[in-house]
């Protein structure tokens, strides 16, 4: 069950080591232990690690294995409360300030930081987006001396997608385009969209890929014309996130590493109605994300 911390409440609920890792335990086996080994459904806590043996077969099974945690040094209350920063301020946190806060090495607080937004893109996997949904593109990089073009000096293209709602925006996916191709703008609008959805553009030529595919998406192309309104959340959430990446990370992350810091944003700005929830659900998602390795990240 999902719980609603505040910092306080927060502070006094994982405290220690132990909590941190009874957390964990609820959130891999929420109806309690079953053995991975042989399928039985008790087993008892070996009180000197952090494992449980199974009273059938006597494997012993790590609390952390196969989790975001999996063979860290670095202390669960460490974890703890870096996800709880990560999730708490609409903005983010950056590294340096995390490593301050925490009284760790910056290297360290990196990569623990490209964990868990490993573990919030897992969580936006099956994102799809319905209804009427807003559809632009964006670029994200620094400014370049003698080039000219939209992708000039290492620009990325993002295809940005927010629902249309009549109180304002519902949810929102941001995909990096790995080239200026056609097909792969359209893919990237295909794998997020469900059928019936209704697509307004900015009406301009780039577009039409989308356009020319309603009938095998079954989707209806509102192309937006004079008078009809401008793309007002798909240029909010561009807006707001050109922001956090340089108000927040002083740069726009235009290079391995935009596509998580995008998925972060969106992780947070989908939950936005739920937010004490965030700690919690972050939790649940590193408890259930795949271990990292360094390699897949630097």
């Amino acid at each position: 069950m999902l719980k609603e911390y505040s910092l306080l409440d927060f502070q006094r609920r994982f405290n220690t080591e132990e909590n941190c890792l009874q957390s964990i335990f609820e959130a891999r086996w929420p109806r309690g232990f079953i053995c991975p080994h042989c399928g039985h459904n008790d087993g008892y806590r070996l009180s000197k690690r952090r494992a449980i043996q199974c009273v059938s077969c006597r494997r012993q099974t790590s609390i952390t294995a196969g989790t975001l945690f999996h063979k860290s040094k670095v202390p669960l209350v460490n974890w703890f409360w870096l996800i709880f920063l990560m999730s708490q301020d609409k903005r983010g946190i950056s590294t340096k300030r995390a490593a301050e806060l925490l009284n760790m090495h910056y290297a360290t607080v990196w990569f623990l930081m490209h964990k868990i937004r490993e573990a919030m893109a897992n969580r936006l996997e099956g994102l799809t987006l319905s209804g009427y949904v807003e559809i632009d593109e964006a670029f994200f990089g620094g400014k370049a001396t003698g080039e000219r073009g939209p992708t000039a000096g290492g620009k990325k293209r993002v295809c940005v997608m927010v629902e249309r709602l009549k109180l304002g925006a519902g949810d929102a996916s941001l995909q990096v385009l790995p080239d200026g191709n056609a097909e792969s703008y359209q893919n990237s609008v295909e794998t997020r969209l469900e059928p019936m959805t209704h697509v307004r553009t900015d009406g301009l030529p780039k577009n039409s890929v989308l356009h020319g595919r309603v009938g095998k998406l079954n989707m209806k192309a509102i192309p937006v014309k004079e008078g009809d309104g401008p793309l007002k959340n798909a240029d909010r959430v561009t807006s707001l996130v050109k922001r956090q990446l340089l108000g927040t990370y002083h740069q726009y992350c235009s290079g391995t590493h935009l596509q998580r810091f995008l998925n972060e944003y969106c992780y947070r700005f989908n939950r936005r109605y739920r937010w004490y929830q965030l700690a919690s659900r972050l939790i649940l998602a590193c408890a259930l994300a795949a271990p990292v390795q360094h390699a897949a990240i630097s």
